[in-house]
C-alpha cells in the first residue's frame, strides 16, 4: 500500500481557515471540523481514488470527497507520488469552486 503525502494549495489553506473560523463561531461541536478534516486527509493518503470525479471544473483528474458532518467537499488531484488538496467548499454554495 502506497501512502502519499498530502499538500494544500494556498487557496485551499485559506478556505480551510475561513471555514474553521466559521465553524468555531457558529457550531456547538467545534471539534467536528478538525476531526473530520484530519480523517479525510488520512483516507486520501492511502485511498485517493475514493472521491468522485468532478468534471464540471474543467481540471483533469479533479475529484471531490464529501464530508457529511461538516457539509463540505474536499477537491483534490493525485498521482503516484502525492495528493494536492485544491479547495474546501461548502455544499450549501450550490456550485463548485474555481480550482484552475
Amino acid at each position: 500500500m502506497i501512502e502519499r503525502p498530502v499538500f494544500f494549495t494556498a487557496t485551499a489553506r485559506g478556505q480551510i481557515e475561513r471555514e474553521r473560523g466559521w465553524w468555531q463561531e457558529n457550531r456547538d461541536h467545534q471539534e467536528a471540523f478538525a476531526v473530520d478534516l484530519e480523517g479525510a486527509v488520512e483516507v486520501l493518503k492511502i485511498l485517493p481514488g475514493v472521491g468522485t470525479l468532478y468534471v464540471a471544473a474543467g481540471l483533469p483528474g479533479l475529484r471531490r470527497l464529501y464530508l457529511r458532518r461538516i457539509g463540505c467537499h474536499i477537491y483534490y488531484t493525485f498521482d503516484d507520488k502525492q495528493v494536492i488538496v485544491r479547495a474546501l467548499w461548502g455544499v450549501r454554495r450550490r456550485q463548485g469552486p474555481d480550482v484552475r
